[in-house]
C-alpha cells in the first residue's frame, strides 16, 4: 500500500508496506453516543473491513470496545482480519498502543486509524502513521453508505396511498387557486 503522508509543509512519499491497525470507535456510525458498539454493528464492520482488506491487501487489526463476539475471540482471526477486544472503554487506548508497540517490536510499519487526537500523539512517538477515520471512511465511501433498510408490503402500500392522498389534495388546491370565483 502506499500512502503520501504530510508531515508540517512538507510531503513526503513513503511506499512501504504497512499493517492497518484500526480503532473500531472512529468507524462507528453512532460515534459519540455509546462507549460499547452493539455486536451487530461489529460484525458489519468486521465484514466491510474484510472487503478492503481483500481488495487492498493489507493485514489488518481492529480494536473493539466490550465483550468477545460468538463469531471471533480476542487475537482471533475473522476471515483474515486479527480482532481485539478491550473489557473495558478506558483499556482501548493502551490495548491499541500495545498493538502498535507489537508491530513495531517485528519490525512492521504501522498505520494507526483513529479519531482520537491523544491516541494519534502517542501512535506517532512510537513511530507509527495516523490516519483519520472520516478519512479512512471516505476513501470506501460506497462501502460505508448506510443503506436504508426495505420496507415491508404493507409499509410500501401505506406510504404509496400516503402519496397519492398528499398529490390529490396538492392538485385540488392548485386548482381552486387557479379558478376566480366570481360572486
Amino acid at each position: 500500500m502506499s500512502y503520501t503522508v504530510l508531515l508540517g509543509e512538507k510531503e513526503t512519499h513513503r511506499a512501504e508496506s504497512y499493517t492497518v491497525v484500526v480503532d473500531g470507535m472512529a468507524l462507528d456510525p453512532n460515534r459519540g453516543q455509546e462507549d460499547v458498539m452493539l455486536p451487530r454493528i461489529q460484525l458489519e464492520l468486521l465484514q466491510l473491513l474484510v472487503k478492503i482488506q481483500k481488495r487492498e491487501g493489507w493485514p489488518m487489526w481492529v480494536l473493539f470496545n466490550g465483550e468477545e463476539l460468538r463469531q471471533v475471540g480476542h487475537g482471533d482471526d475473522f476471515m483474515g482480519i486479527r480482532v481485539f477486544f478491550s473489557p473495558t472503554p478506558p483499556q482501548r487506548i493502551p490495548t491499541l498502543l500495545e498493538c502498535v508497540k507489537v508491530l513495531q517490536r517485528e519490525g512492521e510499519n504501522t498505520l494507526l486509524v483513529t479519531q482520537d487526537e491523544r491516541l494519534e500523539i502517542k501512535a506517532r512517538k512510537l513511530g507509527a502513521v495516523t490516519l483519520r477515520g472520516d478519512t479512512f471512511k471516505k476513501g470506501y465511501e460506497e462501502m460505508f453508505y448506510v443503506r436504508q433498510r426495505p420496507q415491508s408490503r404493507l409499509m410500501r402500500r401505506r406510504t404509496v396511498e400516503m402519496e397519492k392522498s398528499r398529490l390529490q389534495q396538492h392538485s385540488s388546491d392548485s386548482i381552486r387557486d387557479l379558478i376566480d370565483l366570481v360572486e
